[in-house]
């Protein structure tokens, strides 16, 4: 019976459909079930950066401890998940689950370690808090752009292969009803089903090559018919799931696409596979035109395919700094190696602009060197006169009360200059963060002209006003507005020779307030006028310090505007005078 053409077709189509089926199924579990694990981690780290970028707000506006603890209680139950917050030092500074006070330090936590890295951090491991397997994700949480710590999420990894086995369990079932129903199809009508079969098994190849646009002709309701209807339904099945993951890689793309940061992907010989639209724009070069080339020949640049080297001869995060120079800017480049079956396979790397971050550092430095160089020679002076005195000078009691009036007005610079940084520090530590109360520009005005109106009259200047009567009324901080207009009309009467002229006006604009302060002094040299705001910029070094300047009034006006909203703009013509003209909005 066995030897008979049917029998033998039958255990033929049975053997070829159960091996089809097989790789089919084993092919099917694995998508689905890399999949399912995709999709869980994408869930979590979803949550986890949304839940850092809440955190960052709430320590950046100094919330307690108590505070990030009940806001990390109710996350819990939208993460669907338990929620760690962890600081940079690996200190658990709050859990959804537990009490953070009982709990151990997670420095040498992989997860923690990799986020304080800036990167998503993701392990599996056991949990001897909660005594069980779990799957962590880490994402960095920051603090005024630094890195402070980390939030973590973590669900018991029972959990997640459970879903694992439901998938397997439901593809299994299908494999397993298609295998019946193969069987049941082959053992009883082998003759009538030969040419079915047969374009059964061409389908099935086509689907194989990933042709899943062909499908089976049904025609009849038989168990042919219902066999190729079940090949239908799960090319119908995997054509969905591929479109899935495509969507999957194309939103990958599109989060590539809209970074800022510039991204390379090469392989082990330097053969770039993918670079976004940032780094097209860095190193000036088109995607389809250097991919499949290496770097040198893509890219032509021997420090980027340096740092990449390193990276894939050591086969760990690189982190190094170089400077573009046809931009004239400076990257910081993180590479990671891409790993596949515990060997290197490539790497990516990161660009971020740091250009801004190192003028910044530079603005700093040469800060702390403008205020050295300012409080230096004061101080020498003070300390040369008082050597002089404690030589003997001090007999004379001419000399002696000179020196003592130098050294008073060396001091009081001292004192002004030290007063005009706290100020400015002041300002910018409030960071537009100011206290407002309603102000009527007048009553500043009236508080202001009485105390600058007798310098101006020790030079014969006069002080006119043209203030309009009908002036809005201004939600502003009184001591900045009152100190700006000081800072204008003092240098406007400093700078204006004998008998000039001083004008302050203010008229109502665009329902705020526009100011301006006009002289007919020295006036300022076009070259000057870029950096007038700048700390410690003089445009008459030597004229500013014998009138007292400390170089910081300017800047002040300009940040004390700046956190009202405000603008500030000047006019000038060297001999003719400058005017100075701001703008203060209604609130």
């Amino acid at each position: 019976m066995f030897k008979s053409l049917r029998w033998r077709f039958s255990l033929t189509y049975f053997a070829i459909t159960a091996l089809f089926l097989t790789l089919l199924g084993i092919y099917l579990i694995n998508s689905m079930v890399n999949y399912s694990y995709a999709q869980i981690e994408e869930r979590l780290i979803s949550s986890a950066w949304l839940l850092s970028n809440d955190i960052t707000l709430r320590l950046e506006n100094s919330q307690s401890r108590n505070e990030i603890q009940k806001f990390i209680d109710e996350a819990k139950n939208i993460a669907a998940a338990r929620v760690t917050l962890i600081d940079k030092n690996g200190t658990v500074i709050g859990d959804s689950h537990e009490d953070y006070r009982k709990m151990a330090n997670h420095a040498n936590r992989p997860e923690f370690i990799q986020a304080l890295n800036e990167t998503v951090g993701k392990s599996v491991r056991f949990s001897a808090t909660l005594g069980e397997k779990e799957l962590y994700v880490a994402v960095p949480v920051k603090r005024h752009g630094r890195v402070a710590g980390a939030v973590r999420l973590a669900i018991p990894w029972r959990e997640v292969q459970a879903g694992v086995w439901h998938i397997r369990w439901i593809i299994g079932t299908a494999i397993f009803i298609v295998f019946v129903l193969t069987v049941t199809i082959s053992s009883s009508l082998a003759r009538e089903i030969t040419a079915p079969l047969k374009e059964m098994t061409e389908v099935a190849k086509e689907m194989a090559e990933g042709k899943l646009d062909n499908y089976v002709r049904v025609v009849s309701d038989d168990e042919v018919g219902a066999l190729g209807r079940g090949l239908n339904y799960m090319a119908r099945r995997l054509k969905d799931t591929i479109k899935e993951i495509t969507e999957e890689k194309n939103k990958i793309q599109a989060i590539l696409t809209s970074m800022v940061e510039g991204v390379i992907a090469v392989d082990k010989d330097t053969r770039i596979l993918l670079v976004n639209p940032a780094f097209e724009k860095i190193f000036n070069v088109v995607a389809d035109q250097v991919i499949g080339l290496t770097v040198i020949e893509g890219i032509r640049n021997y420090e980027l395919e340096k740092i990449l080297l390193k990276a894939l001869k050591k086969g760990r995060t690189i982190n190094q700094e170089i400077e573009i120079v046809p931009l004239r800017r400076a990257f910081r480049v993180n590479v990671v190696p891409l790993m596949r079956k515990e060997k290197i396979v490539g790497v990516v790397a990161v660009f971020r602009d740091i250009t801004e971050i190192r003028e910044l550092e530079k603005m700093r430095s040469e800060f702390v060197a403008n205020v050295s160089h300012e409080l230096r020679t004061p101080l020498t002076s003070i300390k040369g006169f008082v050597e002089t005195l404690l030589d003997g000078a001090m007999e004379d009691r001419e000399v002696a009360r000179r020196f003592l009036e130098i050294i008073n007005v060396e001091t009081n610079r001292l004192s002004r200059l030290i007063n005009d940084i706290l100020s400015l520090s002041s300002i910018e530590a409030k960071n537009k963060e100011i206290s407002r109360s309603p102000v009527n520009f007048n009553e500043i005005v009236e508080k202001v002209l009485p105390i600058l109106v007798p310098m101006a009259e020790e030079k014969n200047i006069t002080v006119e006003t043209d203030i309009h009567p009908d002036l809005p009324v201004i939600m502003a901080n009184e001591d900045l507005i009152k100190q700006v207009l000081i800072n204008l009309v003092d240098n406007a009467i400093k700078y204006t020779p004998e008998n000039g002229r001083v004008v302050l006006s203010a008229t109502p604009s665009g329902g705020g307030l526009k100011v301006s302060v006009k002289d007919t002094g020295i006036g300022i040299p076009p070259e000057s006028m870029s950096r007038l705001f700048e700390r410690f910029y003089r445009v008459d070094k030597a004229r500013s310090r014998e009138l007292g300047g400390t170089g910081l009034g300017l800047a002040i006006v300009k940040h004390a505007l700046e956190a009202h909203g405000g603008t500030i703009k000047v006019e000038s013509q060297v001999g003719m005078g400058s005017k100075f003209t701001f703008y203060l909005p209604a609130i």
